[in-house]
């Protein structure tokens, strides 16, 4: 009886302790990589993930307007420019990353720009 009762409440105990314990593991796995809001500069990220070279791109309303080709990447690691393939055509233009923000977590990068604004940025070299 004594064995059951330490059980029930060894099981109460973590019950009572879990939600602390659940919000700890999925607390972010990259503290300080991401702002309150999950989005960060993206010319700020040093060394970002290589999911990036999967993001969605949307635009400053939060549609998908396309999708990332390449990253280009200065001399210390960060960014420069984005190549973003433009859905709906086989324009592929080149970004300045400064003007996207990302969402590691959702893998998509928002443009500070309107659809009509990304498009008309120049088109990404060939190679």
């Amino acid at each position: 009886m004594n064995a059951i009762r330490t059980i029930v409440c060894g099981a109460a105990m973590l019950m009572l302790a879990a939600p602390g314990f659940i919000d700890h593991a999925l607390a972010d796995p990259a503290p300080g990589m991401n702002s309150s809001s999950g989005m960060i500069a993206l010319s700020s990220l040093p060394n970002p993930p290589v999911t990036l070279a999967t993001a969605s791109v949307a635009d400053a309303k939060g549609m998908v307007v396309g999708f990332v080709q390449k990253v280009v990447m200065d001399a210390g690691g960060k960014p420069q420019t984005v190549d973003v393939a433009l859905m709906g055509s086989n324009a592929v233009v080149a970004v300045d990353a400064s003007k996207f923000n990302y969402d590691q977590g959702r893998n998509i990068l928002t443009a500070a720009m309107d659809a009509q604004q990304i498009a008309e940025q120049p088109r990404a070299p060939q190679g």
